[in-house]
């Protein structure tokens, strides 16, 4: 019955097929679509929906999409009110589905979204780093539309996947810009246990050490870069704060840490070195 509400909104046109977008779909995963909020209005969580809406259409497996919020506040007197409607609104706060076609759509907020939650599409609307953090950590969606509140609220979410941004070429985006961090990050990788949220006792130290090796030969790089790269490589994002937070502490140190001079860590060293040189 809602698909009627929605469809009143939106110009037919949003439901027209585009170019390359099931090649892509069937390339990718997840596809991942990022919309600025420019104007504060509600023009970018119109360009949302439509695109969750164009989705559906175009993919039959998206049946459970959900609208991610801060808050139900968020859907009273909002933006998102003003481009869903007064009667769909009040439907998903008395936690009624939507019909979208042969999907639906239900609403969840920052305190019930969580890592399980089963979910085909997320779209997330005044969205920031911790409620990306919270859906990258969801292993179901196959498509994440984000409308951040403000663009640098995201900007650690954007840097790790380099999101599609509607009408805009695609960028490449690479988080990492030394090739010898990178591999070392790598090697932390292939090591620490992916499934847990945050690092064990022995995988704190084995990032403490490569860090500090790093250090020991004069190799650096951005922290938010770090950050990024490890979310895009399987680290949930408590344990990519922790790898933040010791590669922080390393690259600080005034002077080299004198036990790395040691022979097996400069065998890893070399390691890296050449790991980067492969690409």
């Amino acid at each position: 019955m809602y698909i009627v509400i929605l469809t009143e909104k939106f110009e037919r046109a949003a439901f027209q097929p585009k170019q390359g977008s099931a090649e892509s779909m069937s390339k990718v995963t997840i596809k991942r679509v990022l919309i600025p909020d420019e104007t504060f209005e509600r023009s970018a969580i119109l360009k949302a929906l439509q695109e969750l809406l164009h989705e559906v259409l175009q993919d039959s497996a998206l049946r459970q999409c959900v609208l991610y919020i801060p808050t139900k506040g968020a859907l009273q007197g909002t933006t998102l009110e003003g481009a869903l409607g007064t009667k769909a609104s009040k439907a998903l706060l008395s936690n009624k589905r939507l019909s979208l076609e042969s999907s639906s759509l239900r609403l969840e907020t920052d305190a019930s979204f969580k890592g399980y939650t089963p979910c085909d599409a997320v779209v997330v609307i005044y969205a920031d780093q911790k409620m990306m953090d919270k859906v990258d950590s969801n292993p179901h969606p196959k498509l994440v539309i984000c409308v951040p509140h403000l663009l640098e609220a995201v900007d650690s979410w954007k840097r790790s996947w380099g999101p599609i941004t509607p009408n805009k070429p695609q960028e490449d985006f690479e988080p990492i810009g030394n090739k010898v961090v990178e591999a070392a990050l790598l090697s932390m990788t292939s090591r620490i246990n992916l499934g847990s949220q945050v690092l064990s006792s022995l995988d704190q130290e084995s990032v403490k050490d490569a860090f500090r090796i790093l250090r020991a030969h004069r190799q650096t790089e951005d922290p938010g870069n770090i950050r990024a790269w490890c979310i895009k490589h399987g680290w949930h994002a408590k344990a990519a704060d922790e790898a933040v937070k010791y590669s922080i502490k390393a690259f600080a140190l005034a002077s080299k840490p004198s036990q790395y001079g040691r022979h097996w860590a400069t065998d890893i060293y070399e390691q890296w070195v050449e790991g980067a040189a492969k690409g």
